[in-house]
């Protein structure tokens, strides 16, 4: 087969055909800043800034699929919580003035339109460049916090899940504020042109809450914003990258595509059963370790996605990826490691015994 474009390879993945290699996407976004030389707070909150870095950081490694995120705190901020902006790390809320202080604080949220807030909008302009500059030849993927997860962000993740056992209905009535506009926030995305949008649902996993209590506290919601992705008729993909990931629960509530992941699923002895049980119908994408992708040699990064690509990609289906976004203060040559490995795996040189031992 003639070599694809990053557009032909995915669409054909995705619908479970035969493609010229396993594509790639490697989840480099904080670390894209690297390649113009900007800071960290500039990269979350200028668009053009961002949009500069991830096309040519894209350019350079050659992967697939450009996620276009820039950190989990953009819903959160719009919202009122405060930010803290490190120069040399991600962006995150500054808990010790968290906007929830009490449970009687989730009933304060007010609804707004995305597209006036101050991140929520620099995002949506950001989707905006992308599509336009890369997105007729590689997909570009929009993205969403699920509404525990901004909640969270608002709260602490420690205080949410006490409040959720002693103060539901406080949690609730803030839960449906928050999905309201993360529903407008996925139809503005749309608007931009973006080939699908990917829901973020940490605490879906043992890392986070019971099966039964994310049901409750976020797969009734999250269902209304996977609805409006779907009415959009565009991807509908779904990120989990805690431990045991109930992937039986977001099936019943999202439904996904596209199933990102970081380890087996609750349901699911082993990586060889999650492909069996969820990758005929859906596309599974992932696995590569963080912390080897942060600390590991390309040729031990080579190694590992060869033997992903092994386990995961028999029969199609599969998009390599790390198990969560690219270490942002990595080395982008990594990133470039994961395209050789597919490279090498589609033509044939699956013998992984030179690389030296980690």
């Amino acid at each position: 087969m003639n070599q694809l474009t990053s557009m032909e390879r995915v669409l054909l993945t995705l619908k479970g055909e035969e493609t010229d290699r396993v594509p790639v996407c490697s989840l480099a976004v904080g670390v894209s800043r690297g390649v113009t030389g900007v800071g960290f707070p500039q990269f979350s909150r200028d668009s053009q800034a961002a949009a500069e870095s991830m096309i040519l950081a894209n350019q350079i490694v050659g992967d697939d699929v450009i996620l276009c995120f820039t950190d989990l705190s953009v819903e959160a901020a719009d919202f009122g919580q405060e930010m803290v902006y490190p120069e040399h790390s991600t962006a995150h809320p500054n808990y010790e003035r968290a906007l929830i202080k009490e449970p009687q604080d989730y009933l304060t949220l007010q609804s707004f339109s995305p597209a006036s807030g101050e991140r929520m909008g620099a995002y949506l302009d950001l989707c905006s460049i992308l599509v336009n500059r890369v997105g007729h030849h590689t997909p570009v993927l929009g993205f969403v916090y699920g509404p525990l997860g901004v909640l969270g962000m608002m709260r602490g993740m420690e205080g949410l899940y006490r409040d959720i056992v002693d103060h539901p209905e406080e949690v609730k009535v803030a839960l449906e504020v928050i999905t309201t506009v993360l529903e407008a926030f996925v139809l503005e995305q749309f608007h931009r042109g973006v080939a699908g949008v990917c829901i973020d649902t940490l605490p879906a996993s043992r890392s986070g809450v019971s099966p039964s209590q994310w049901e409750a506290f976020e797969g009734v919601y999250v269902k209304r914003i996977s609805d409006v992705i779907n009415r959009c008729g565009i991807l509908n993909a779904h990120h989990g990258c805690g431990f045991s990931p109930y992937f039986k629960e977001v099936k019943k509530w999202i439904d996904p595509s596209v199933y990102s992941f970081a380890d087996v699923p609750e349901d699911c002895r082993n990586f060889e059963e999650a492909k069996r049980r969820y990758g005929k119908e859906a596309t599974l994408m992932g696995c590569v370790s963080t912390e080897l992708l942060y600390s590991g040699s390309p040729a031990e990064v080579i190694r590992q996605c060869v033997e992903q690509i092994d386990l995961l990609g028999r029969n199609g289906r599969f998009i390599l990826a790390p198990t969560c976004e690219f270490p942002p203060n990595g080395n982008l040559l990594n990133a470039r490691a994961m395209v050789i490995a597919a490279e090498m795996a589609a033509s044939g040189t699956m013998d992984t015994s030179w690389v030296g031992a980690a």
